[in-house]
C-alpha cells in the first residue's frame, strides 16, 4: 500500500522549506556583513573594521542653531528702507577675480535697487557707490585713475590668507597704500561677506528643490565615498591634504579623482552642474578637504556645491570647526580632526557605510526649514553691498565681531556709511588670520 501527501499538505509544506530558506539566507548575509570577511570584501585586506565611534564634540545633534535676529521694530524699518530704495546704484567690478566675467544681479525687493558692472566708463557717474578690485591683478596701472572719497573702496579675495600671502605678498603691500575702506571676502568677519554657500543658496537649490526623504536619498547611493583634489603642494595645506587622502584611499573607503589622487576626471569632467551632482549623489560620503588648515572660514564650494549639493555626507578638514558650525545645516558633516588618526575615521566611515540609522542622522537637516538654518536672514555678496550703498547695514548683526551696544554704525544711515579697515587691511587679513593658517 503506497502512502502519499495530499495536494494541500505538499504546498504547506513548500511553503515552509522557503520561508526557512529565506530566514537562513536574511541571516548568512547578515552575519556576512558585520564579519571580518565582508570588510575584507568590500573594504580590501587592509584592517579596517567598523566602529561605533561617537566624536567628543558629535555635530549629529536635531537642536536648530538660531542665530541673531532683527528686533520687530527694525524689521519694519528695513521694510520701509527697500520700498524706497529705489533709485538705481552701480557697483562697480574695476578688476574681476582672474579676469572672469561678472554676471551678477540683485533682487531689487531683497537689496535694493543696484546694477553690477565692469564698465569703467562709469567710474565718475554719479550713481556709482562701490568701486570692486580684485587681488590678483590689483597694480599700480590697474587702479582707478581718481579716487572718490565717498565711493566704497572693496578689497576682493575668495582665497585662504596662506595662499594669497605666499603668492601675492607684493599685492598686499601695495593694497595697503591704497588704503581700501571695506573687505568683500568669504571671511564672516570682513565688512561685505561673500561666502561660497548660504543659506538663500541652500534653500533654493537643495531643501526646496529636493523632494526626497533621507531613507530615499540613501536608497540612490551605490557607492561609499568620493575626493577630488588637483592642488597638491601650493600651500602646506594642500600637502597634508594629498597625505590624508591617500591613506584613506589605502584603507579601501575613498575613491579618489583629480591631479593629486591619481588625474581621472570625476564625472567625465563636469563641474557644478546637474551631471555632477547626480554623480555625487551616488555615494554615501564627500571627503571636502581644503587646501588650508583654520584659515578663518575657508569653506569652499567642495562642502556647498558638491557635498550639500549632491546630498553627500561631507567629511570636513580645513577650517575650525566652530567655523563650520557657523554656517552648516546642523548635524550635516563629519570633521575629520575629532579623530585621532585618519584610521579611526575610516573606521567610523565603515561604521557608517554598515549602519544606516546611525548614517540617516547626517540626512536629517534636508529636512529642515530655512528658518532653522545657520545665519537665517543674513543677505550677502553683491546684495549686502547693494543694501549699504542704500544706507541699510542691518547684515552688520551676523558679523561676529559686531557689538550691539557700541556699533561701527547704526544699522540704517541716509547714504553710504563711513568705514574704514582696521588696523589696515595687512592688519586684518594677514596679521589677524589664524597662525595654524600659514604652518598647515
Amino acid at each position: 500500500m503506497s502512502w502519499t501527501i495530499p495536494r494541500m499538505t505538499t504546498k504547506k509544506l513548500s511553503l515552509i522549506i522557503i520561508v526557512c530558506l529565506v530566514i537562513t539566507f536574511t541571516w548568512f548575509v547578515g552575519y556576512w556583513q558585520s564579519s571580518s570577511f565582508f570588510s575584507k570584501y568590500r573594504y580590501g585586506n587592509t584592517g579596517i573594521q567598523p566602529i561605533k565611534y561617537i566624536p567628543k564634540t558629535t555635530n549629529v545633534t536635531k537642536t536648530s542653531t538660531v542665530g541673531p535676529m532683527l528686533s520687530p521694530a527694525q524689521q519694519d524699518e528695513l521694510k520701509v528702507r527697500l520700498k524706497k530704495a529705489t533709485d538705481k546704484k552701480i557697483i562697480l567690478v574695476w578688476i574681476s577675480g582672474f579676469g572672469a566675467k561678472v554676471t551678477a544681479t540683485v533682487d531689487p525687493e531683497k537689496c535694493g535697487n543696484c546694477e553690477v558692472t565692469q564698465d569703467r566708463g562709469l567710474l565718475n557717474d554719479e550713481r556709482t557707490g562701490a568701486i570692486i578690485l580684485h587681488f590678483d591683478a590689483l597694480r599700480s596701472n590697474n587702479v582707478p585713475p581718481t579716487r572718490n572719497p565717498n565711493h566704497l573702496y572693496l578689497f576682493w579675495v575668495m582665497e585662504a590668507t596662506v595662499y594669497v600671502s605666499k603668492l601675492y605678498s607684493k599685492v598686499i603691500e601695495f593694497a595697503d597704500q591704497l588704503i581700501f575702506n571695506g573687505t568683500y571676502t568669504h571671511r564672516r568677519d570682513a565688512d561685505f561677506y561673500s561666502p561660497y554657500g548660504n543659506v538663500e543658496s541652500m534653500t533654493n537649490t537643495i531643501l526646496e528643490g529636493n523632494k526626497m526623504t533621507p531613507k530615499q536619498l540613501l536608497q540612490m547611493k551605490s557607492k561609499l565615498a568620493v575626493a577630488i583634489a588637483s592642488n597638491c603642494d601650493v600651500t602646506p595645506g594642500a600637502k597634508t591634504r594629498k597625505s590624508m587622502l591617500q591613506e584613506l584611499i589605502s584603507y579601501g573607503v575613498l575613491e579618489g579623482f583629480g591631479r593629486c589622487l591619481g588625474g581621472a576626471n570625476f564625472a567625465n569632467g563636469h563641474r557644478r552642474d546637474a551631471t555632477h551632482h547626480e554623480e555625487v549623489r551616488k555615494y554615501k560620503f564627500y571627503f571636502a578637504f581644503e587646501n588650508s588648515h583654520h584659515c578663518k572660514d575657508y569653506i569652499t564650494e567642495k562642502f556647498f556645491d558638491n557635498a550639500l549639493s549632491g546630498f553627500a555626507v561631507p567629511v570636513v578638514w580645513g577650517a575650525k570647526r566652530e567655523d563650520y558650525e557657523a554656517i552648516a545645516p546642523t548635524g550635516s558633516f563629519i570633521y575629520a580632526e575629532d579623530f585621532s588618526s585618519m584610521k579611526e575615521l575610516a573606521e567610523y566611515i565603515v561604521y557608517l557605510d554598515q549602519n544606516d540609522d546611525a548614517y540617516l542622522e547626517y540626512l536629517e537637516w534636508t529636512t529642515m526649514k530655512p528658518s532653522e538654518l545657520p545665519e537665517y536672514g543674513r543677505q550677502t555678496g553683491w546684495c549686502q553691498i547693494c543694501r549699504a550703498l542704500h544706507g541699510i547695514n542691518v547684515d552688520d548683526i551676523f558679523n561676529p565681531n559686531y557689538d550691539s551696544e557700541k556699533p561701527e554704525r547704526p544699522l540704517f544711515t541716509n547714504g553710504i556709511a563711513k568705514r574704514t579697515v582696521t588696523p589696515s587691511l595687512t592688519g586684518w587679513f594677514v596679521d589677524g588670520e589664524n597662525s595654524n593658517c600659514f604652518r598647515g
